[in-house]
């Protein structure tokens, strides 16, 4: 009888307690939600306030949205804007955020620049475009740091090129596979 009385005397405790737990005050968190974060790391890549916020408010996941362009702007000289614009294009940002980070730290000959035209810019737009387009970024990184690194008579953006061609069957290479 004792026992039971102990028993019955513990099961409400925790459930009154429970309850008194739920009347304290607790911080508000809304002033780092997920949308919250995706304006704050846009703007930290020259990002308007403004676009950011349509943007992220816009966006399936907001976080992976704002993860891309951080990953991209932390790696490469690639403007916010433009990097915010191929991030927005793609079913999965984080995949283009590795691929373009990928391939500008292991070509060294991508970042080369001509004085008399911005051969860097267009070297590094053609790299987050080709990313974007690629319909597997994780492979397509792989083949373009193979092609540019272990040839020496392809440069990058040929190496790009082939890569991005490649991703469709090669006829080419088994003209049999066309009958």
């Amino acid at each position: 009888m004792l026992l039971n009385r102990l028993f019955r005397g513990l099961g409400v405790f925790p459930v009154s307690g429970g309850l008194l737990l739920l009347t304290v005050p607790v911080a508000v968190a809304g002033n780092w939600n997920q949308y919250s974060v995706c304006v704050t790391q846009l703007q930290k890549f020259d990002v308007s306030g403004e676009d950011a916020a349509i943007a992220c408010s816009d966006a399936l996941i907001p976080k992976e949205l704002s993860e891309c362009v951080s990953m991209i702007g932390n790696a490469t000289p690639i403007d916010g804007n433009d990097s915010l614009r191929a991030c927005f294009q793609v079913r999965r940002p984080i995949d283009l955020g590795n691929c373009v980070a990928d391939i500008y730290n292991a070509v060294p000959d991508l970042a080369e620049v001509d004085p008399e035209t911005d051969t860097e810019e267009i070297n590094l737009l053609t790299l987050l475009n080709s990313c974007r387009t690629s319909s597997r970024p994780g492979f397509y990184s792989e083949c373009v740091i193979a092609a540019a690194n272990e040839t020496d008579e392809m440069n990058p953006i040929r190496a790009m090129d082939v890569c991005l061609s490649a991703q469709d069957f090669p006829r080419d290479l088994f003209p049999a596979y066309n009958e």
